[in-house]
C-alpha cells in the first residue's frame, strides 16, 4: 500500500445491491464532508433516488448524495483519467473515487490512475486517495483471490474492513 492511496474492493450481485451496499458508506462520508467521485459503467441515478425516498436520513445529506454524479462515464483512456484526476484532486485533501464495471475496465482505469499518480507524486504527498473498486459477482468468480490481493481493504454494508476480517481463510499473496 502506498502512503497516500488506499484501494478498497467491493462485490455486488445487481444494480440494486450495489446501490444499497454503497449507501451507508456514502452517507457516512457525506456527513464527514468528504466529496465522492464516480467512474461508473452503469447509470444508477434512478436506484439512488428510489432508495433515498425510502430511507430516513437528513434531507441535507440526501441532497448532497443526489449531487454526486451517478451516471455512467466512459472515462478509460489515460488523457480522460488525467483530466478527471486533476479536477477531483485540485482543492481536496481527501479524494474518494468509486469505480464500477467489469474486471478489465476496472483494472484499466486503475492502471491509468496509478500512472497519473506516479507522475504527480510530489503534488499528492499531502492528499489521501481512496479508490473503491466495485465488481459484479457474476464477473469474477474464478478471480476472487487475485482481486483481493490487489486491494488493501474491502467494503460492505457495514463499512470498510480488513479483508482478513471478512474472509477468515484468506491469505494475502505477496509479490
Amino acid at each position: 500500500m502506498e502512503n497516500n492511496k488506499v484501494k478498497v474492493c467491493s462485490f455486488y450481485v445487481s444494480d440494486w445491491h450495489l446501490t444499497a451496499m454503497l449507501l451507508p458508506f456514502i452517507e457516512e462520508q457525506t456527513e464527514k464532508g468528504e466529496k465522492l467521485n464516480t467512474i461508473l459503467e452503469k447509470n444508477i441515478t434512478h436506484n439512488i433516488q428510489e432508495i433515498l425516498t425510502r430511507i430516513q436520513i437528513n434531507d441535507r445529506i440526501k441532497e448532497q448524495i443526489m449531487k454526486i454524479d451517478w451516471k455512467n462515464r466512459t472515462l478509460i483512456k489515460y488523457g480522460e483519467i488525467r483530466k478527471f484526476m486533476e479536477k477531483v484532486t485540485k482543492n481536496e485533501k481527501t479524494v474518494t473515487i468509486i469505480i464500477e464495471g467489469n474486471k478489465e475496465r476496472i483494472e484499466y482505469i486503475n492502471k491509468n490512475i496509478d500512472k497519473w499518480m506516479q507522475k504527480q507524486e510530489r503534488k499528492l504527498k499531502r492528499k489521501e486517495i481512496k479508490i473503491i473498486n466495485c465488481y459484479e459477482v457474476t464477473e469474477f468468480n474464478k478471480n476472487l483471490q487475485e482481486i483481493l490481493d490487489k486491494h488493501d481493504k474491502i467494503l460492505n454494508t457495514s463499512g470498510i474492513h480488513e479483508i482478513e476480517e471478512m474472509y477468515s481463510g484468506y491469505i494475502r499473496k505477496r509479490a
